[in-house]
């Protein structure tokens, strides 16, 4: 066993193959969100460091976006479910205020109703919200995402009927076991949204932010494309491989979805 030992070590020191990296994992019951990115001074083996460079006000604005993606995302994913909704609040004609801070306050005076409305039963509301004018530039509305509730008296979209009173609504449920990063990008992207370039969504503070499982891995490389392991299938329009402008390191991010079906799988996710 000692012999062992020393040979390993021995391998170790002098062939440098290990490489230590760090895994984030978010297991959100059938989906899990997994991101890997390289620490310290261990880099990829057999691959050169890129060039550490200054951010540039692109890289930032490009990072801060899908920092910004993944947050909304795994909100969604920790605070909603199938049959939930996503709402379109809307304006009738000659009705939409011409400011934007006035629609959003009119969007706020919404959601503080259904908020009463909810605390009278003991529910909490839930929520994330954003404002944005429409391809155009001209026509404002509102997107939101909520629970879906039918008891003690509260019917979301009862609720919604009585209290948004400056037009139309529009509701599109939750679609089972949805990664909805589709949803999470639309939230957040910007062009549509205030006029100086930069989205604000807003969020109720009950919802759950969840702390990842990290994991520091030692081993040669992670693999590219992912494998799943045993029972999982990895969403492959999910996968981004990247570089950390500030290390110069690979970084990758992918989702994990639970296969239906059992005995499917990949060999095993290595790390």
């Amino acid at each position: 066993m000692k012999l062992k030992i020393l040979k390993l070590a021995k391998y170790y020191k002098y062939k440098k193959v290990v490489s230590i990296y760090r895994k984030k994992t978010y297991d959100i019951g059938v989906i899990r969100i997994i991101e890997k990115c390289y620490t310290g001074n261990y880099g990829a083996p057999g691959e050169k460091r890129g060039e550490k460079k200054k951010r540039t006000p692109e890289d930032i604005k490009k990072q801060n976006y899908r920092n910004r993606c993944r947050k909304v995302q795994i909100l969604i994913l920790y605070n909603f479910r199938t049959g939930d909704w996503h709402l379109i609040l809307k304006y009738a004609r000659g009705r939409a205020p011409e400011d934007y801070k006035e629609a959003v306050k009119q969007r706020q005076d919404f959601v503080n109703a259904m908020r009463m409305a909810y605390k009278k039963a003991g529910i909490p509301f839930k929520w994330i919200a954003v404002t944005e004018r429409g391809k155009r530039g001209k026509v404002l509305h509102h997107h939101l995402i909520i629970e879906d509730i039918d008891q003690k008296g509260i019917n979301t979209q009862k609720l919604v009927k009585k209290f948004w009173t400056y037009g139309g609504h529009f509701f599109s449920s939750l679609y089972e076991d949805g990664e909805y990063e589709d949803l999470a990008e639309y939230i957040v992207k910007s062009e549509t949204k205030e006029e100086c370039g930069w989205c604000t969504y807003s969020r109720s503070r009950n919802l759950i932010n969840p702390k990842p499982k990290v994991e520091t891995i030692h081993h040669r490389r992670w693999r590219d494309p992912p494998v799943a392991p045993k029972g999982w299938y990895v969403v492959k329009e999910s996968i981004w491989n990247g570089t950390n402008p500030v290390t110069g390191y690979p970084v990758q991010h992918y989702t994990l979805k639970k296969l239906i079906t059992t005995g499917q799988g990949g060999k095993g996710d290595s790390g």
